[in-house]
């Protein structure tokens, strides 16, 4: 479907898959005990275990605790760790750019321009992000 059609917006599919699975991983991580099962970090984190051992022997991890759950996840291929990572490496600023939006969430930049533009936002806060999404086609 060609998503300038589409009336679905990156705000509805954010609260749909990507704010569920934020929450589902801080619950996790407030409530499990550690080390850490390779299975429900797989599953949690839409990684196959396969993966994660090759993360685990690479980084010569050999259990599950916070940091290296983190580490996987920067290093994972799924859409959450690439999201994950790609907000680390920018340094999770209290404010995004255009292009940092775009880059974190693999978004088109000229969507989120055209959105920032029409709502007047130069940069992005926790409070405008969700203005901004809802005015990006996805």
């Amino acid at each position: 479907m060609d998503k300038k059609l589409s009336t679905y917006t990156f705000w509805e599919e954010y609260q749909t898959h990507i704010r569920p699975t934020i929450a589902e991983i801080d619950i996790f991580l407030k409530s499990a005990a550690y080390p850490l099962d390779i299975a429900d970090v797989a599953c949690l984190l839409d990684l196959e275990e396969a993966e994660i051992e090759g993360i685990m022997h690479k980084a010569s991890l050999y259990e599950i605790d916070l940091a290296a759950f983190m580490h996987i996840m920067c290093a994972g291929s799924s859409r959450i760790c690439r999201m994950y990572c790609r907000e680390v490496e920018i340094g999770s600023p209290p404010t995004y750019t255009v292009s940092q939006l775009s880059y974190i969430y693999n978004l088109d930049i000229e969507d989120v321009k055209n959105a920032c533009k029409k709502l007047q936002i130069r940069e992005a806060t926790a409070f405008t992000m969700p203005l901004i999404f809802a005015n990006i086609p996805y």
